[in-house]
C-alpha cells in the first residue's frame, strides 16, 4: 500500500478505503457473500473523473464550443485512455483478482483496469475531497494537451467529418453495415462497409464496432480528399491546421 500512495503521491486516511478500490469482484468468487468489491468506487470515481476532466477542459480551452469540449473530454474519460493512464503506473499489479480472472490475464484486461483506475479516484473523492482529487488525477490528463495550443486544433472524428462532407451535396446520410465478425472475445475482428444510396463506399476493421466504423469512413475519406494532416489519438481526432 505504501508503494502505490508513493506512485499516487497521497497518503489516505483511511487505508481501509484504498483497499477496497483495489478488490475486483472476481477476488470473492466461492467466498461468503456480502464481502466488499469495488465496484461502488468505480462507480463515484467514474463521475468524479468526468468533472475533473470538463473543469479543466472549460477553463484552457476557452475558445471551443461545447461539440467540441465533448469529444475532447470522450476521450479522456474513454476506456483506452483510462487504460493507458493507469498502464503507466502499473497499477495492475497491485488489484487483487480471483484465480481464474488472473490467470486470463486479467492484470493486462483494459476493461479491468480502466474500472481500477476509476475506483481508486473514487476512494481518493471519499477520504478527502474534489480538490485533493484533482491534483492527484490531473497530472495524468495534462501532458496529453502540451503541444496542442487551442488556436491551432479542429476537433473531429471520421464519420462525422464523412457525414458533413456528405451532406454539403446531398440530403442523405451513409449506412454502415456489419459484414463480418472474425475471432472469440477479446480478440474479435470486426468487419465493416458503408453504404449511400445502396451503393458500397468504403470499408474497414476494427477491434470494436466503433473503431471499423470509423476506419471504414477514414479510408473512404481518403479517396475523396487529402486527409493528411489527421493524427489518430484513440477514438478523437486533431486537424492541425497549416
Amino acid at each position: 500500500m505504501e508503494e502505490l500512495e508513493k506512485i499516487l503521491n497521497y497518503n489516505f486516511k483511511n487505508i481501509e478505503i484504498l483497499k477496497k478500490a483495489l478488490i475486483h469482484k472476481s477476488y470473492n468468487e466461492g467466498k461468503k457473500k456480502g464481502i466488499l468489491n469495488n465496484e461502488k468506487l468505480e462507480f463515484l470515481g467514474d463521475s468524479v473523473i468526468n468533472l475533473i476532466v470538463t473543469e479543466y477542459l472549460f477553463k484552457k480551452f476557452k475558445k471551443l464550443d461545447e461539440g467540441e469540449l465533448s469529444k475532447l473530454k470522450a476521450h479522456l474519460v474513454s476506456s483506452d485512455f483510462l487504460f493507458k493512464a493507469a498502464k503507466s503506473i502499473n497499477l495492475g499489479d497491485y488489484i487483487l483478482l480471483g484465480k481464474g480472472e488472473d490467470k486470463h490475464n486479467g492484470r493486462n484486461n483494459k476493461k479491468i483496469i480502466a474500472s481500477l483506475f476509476e475506483a481508486i479516484v473514487g476512494a481518493l473523492y471519499i477520504d478527502s475531497n474534489f480538490k485533493v482529487a484533482s491534483s492527484v488525477v490531473l497530472p495524468f490528463f495534462r501532458g496529453f494537451f502540451e503541444e496542442l495550443p487551442e488556436k491551432s486544433i479542429k476537433i473531429n472524428d471520421y464519420k462525422s467529418e464523412l457525414q458533413e462532407l456528405i451532406q454539403k451535396h446531398k440530403n442523405a446520410l451513409p449506412v454502415y453495415k456489419i459484414l463480418n465478425e472474425i475471432g472469440k472475445p477479446p480478440d474479435v475482428v470486426f468487419y465493416t462497409a458503408i453504404y449511400f444510396e445502396s451503393n458500397e463506399i468504403g470499408r474497414g476493421t476494427g477491434k470494436s464496432k466503433r473503431q471499423a466504423e470509423q476506419n471504414a469512413a477514414y479510408n473512404t475519406l481518403k479517396k475523396v480528399n487529402d486527409f493528411i494532416n489527421y493524427k489518430k489519438l484513440s477514438e478523437v481526432f486533431f486537424l492541425k491546421n497549416n
